[in-house]
């Protein structure tokens, strides 16, 4: 018997495939460090490279032992990744003199979002402009939509008009 060095790919009797360092049960490679970040193709790489790479969200190892606070936390840090978004204005007739002034990645994802908690689905989105930065514009629109109107939270007593001037001036500074 030849005892031959195995190859980058090579695959034993048993299933196991071997990585260029050591056997591995195929598919299940891929381990969350302490740090967030997934083992995949020989090295550690974040969760968004992970995916960018071929892998599989649900060939992750490790994650089971998650709690639900933690899952919360790799999730905000996943969507914090994406700096850039829009920054949107939204209505529902059920308020008629508020408007909502937030951010998402994706306004309609975040206008569909808010459909599924109303029966009417009649929320309506009134603008949406994009920024490399969406984190910052929508702590300026805050402060401007702030001079123009009452605050509750993200939602602003102010008109339709008012909202648009809101966004229209982030985009000139």
């Amino acid at each position: 018997m030849l005892n031959t060095k195995p190859k980058n790919g090579d695959v034993r009797e048993d299933g196991r495939r071997f990585d260029g360092s050591t056997w591995r049960k195929v598919g299940i490679n891929h381990y969350f460090n302490n740090k967030g970040q997934v083992y995949y193709k020989r090295k550690y790489r974040s969760v968004e490279g992970y995916l960018q790479q071929g892998g599989k969200i649900d060939k992750i190892i490790g994650a089971a032992h998650l709690n639900a606070e933690q899952i919360q936390s790799i999730s905000e840090a996943l969507y914090s990744l994406h700096a850039e978004g829009y920054v949107y204005a939204i209505r529902n007739k059920a308020w008629p003199d508020w408007i909502k002034i937030g951010k998402a990645v994706d306004a309609i994802n975040r206008l569909n979002g808010y459909q599924t908690s109303s029966p009417m689905r009649d929320y309506e989105l009134i603008h949406a402009v994009y920024f490399d930065d969406r984190n910052k514009a929508e702590r300026d629109a805050h402060k401007v939509a702030e001079r123009k109107g009452e605050r509750k939270g993200e939602w602003f007593k102010i008109t339709e008009e008012q909202a648009l001037e809101v966004l229209q001036e982030l985009t000139l500074d």
